[in-house]
Formats: structure tokens, sequence, C-alpha cells
């Protein structure tokens, strides 16, 4: 059972099998659309999406500000050439969660991927914590003990 979708969004040179084997390992589910208003998919349910900005026809920041604007909870991975100039910190600073070249090697991907789900696991983790830590004054409240 998929826990959340990979989107790939706009056209990349990248087997579509490949890519949904590689999901499939991590327990997500992928998607191709062709631009981010096509996506059938409920904002929640998307867990990263990986986008080229000049497939979208956008600077690398546009294409991220909509990614993030869309997708608020997913991570966006932005692909790229290798002749590109990235400047990653300025783009982590704008919310990028990683970057990957293409044409994809399937290990990068793969480990693109892994980031995804490790990062999912480590939210998993704080929001159980969270939500502990807020029910807990209403547990003594209730067995009578006061803070």
């Amino acid at each position: 059972m998929a826990h959340g979708t990979v989107i790939l969004v706009g056209s990349l040179p990248i087997e579509r099998f490949v890519l949904g084997c590689l999901a499939s390992e991590f327990e997500l589910a992928f998607q191709e659309v062709s631009n981010l208003q096509n996506c059938p998919n409920p904002p929640d349910d998307v867990v990263a999406v990986l986008f080229n900005p000049s497939s979208l026809g956008l600077p690398w920041d546009e294409a991220l500000r909509s990614v993030l604007k869309t997708f608020p909870r997913a991570f966006p991975i932005l692909c790229h050439g290798f002749a590109d100039h990235i400047d990653w910190p300025e783009m982590a600073d704008a919310g990028a969660f990683h970057s990957i070249p293409v044409p994809f090697s399937v290990a990068e991907l793969r480990q693109s991927l892994g980031f995804v789900w490790g990062a999912k696991q480590a939210s998993k983790a704080t929001s159980r914590s969270v939500a502990t830590k807020r029910a807990l004054p209403t547990r003594i409240v209730a067995a009578g003990f006061v803070a």
C-alpha cells in the first residue's frame, strides 16, 4: 500500500517504469502530470515533486514557488542538466529539498527518494512526539493531578 505519491511534473527523460519501481521501494506511488494544475491527487497525498524548471518554461525560483504553493507539504526536488549553473544554498534557502541531475542515475534517484522517505519518517516521529507532549497535561489533569 502506498503511503503518499511522488509526482513528476512536466517532461523529463526518464523511464517511467523505473521511477515507479523506485517509488514503490519506499511504499510510494508514482504519477506523471503535464503541469501543476493537472494533478488529480489531493495536496496532502503528495510527498515529493520532481520538476525541471526549463520543461515548465519558468525560472527555477518561480517554478519552486509554484510547486510549494500547490503542494505545501511535499518535498520539492529540482531536476537540472549537468551544465546548468546551480546555486544550491540559494535554492535550499528558497525551499528546495534536493536536486538531481538529468538524465537520472538510478542510484541518485533512489538516494533522493530515500532522503524523502527519511524526512517523512522524521516528520512523523516529530508529530507523534509533539502530540504526546500536548496530550500529557490533559492526562495529568484528568487523573486529578495539578501541574
